[in-house]
């Protein structure tokens, strides 16, 4: 039996540590319509974060799955839903890593960094899109 008891504890000692990207499920509906509840989102915590990023952020001694937003000098985490509020970043906080692609059932996985032909740089998409062979 193992000594890790909830899911937090989980993601403290596997994943936070780990460079590789690692797999969560999205519980609530905090990020819809984009992330649908319990879809399963592949994070990538060597990922920077930067503005727009859906990311997994920690703050506060609770962990966040929200879009990160910067507003001049203030920075927030923002829910895709409406009816729920956005979380203004006041203090410290520790980015676990952003979110690169996401699977839900019966749909083909949607990748939100793609690489530009032209720049050979990742490009950043705020919908995710089906990567395309060859990619």
């Amino acid at each position: 039996m193992s000594d890790i008891i909830t899911p937090r504890e989980m993601l403290e000692s596997n994943c936070s540590t780990n460079s590789e990207p690692f797999a969560l499920q999205n519980l609530g509906n905090y990020m819809e319509p984009e992330f649908s509840e319990n879809c399963i989102l592949i994070i990538d915590p060597g990922m920077k974060l930067h503005l727009r990023a859906y990311a997994v952020v920690r703050y506060n001694g609770e962990l966040y799955f929200r879009q990160y937003i910067e507003r001049g000098a203030n920075k927030f985490l923002v829910p895709l839903n409406i009816q729920h509020d956005e979380i203004e970043l006041d203090g410290e906080f520790e980015t676990i890593g952003c979110v690169v692609q996401q699977k839900q059932r019966k749909q083909k996985a949607l990748h939100y960094y793609h690489l530009n032909p032209k720049t050979k740089e990742m490009d950043f998409t705020i919908s995710g899109k089906i990567k395309e062979k060859g990619e």
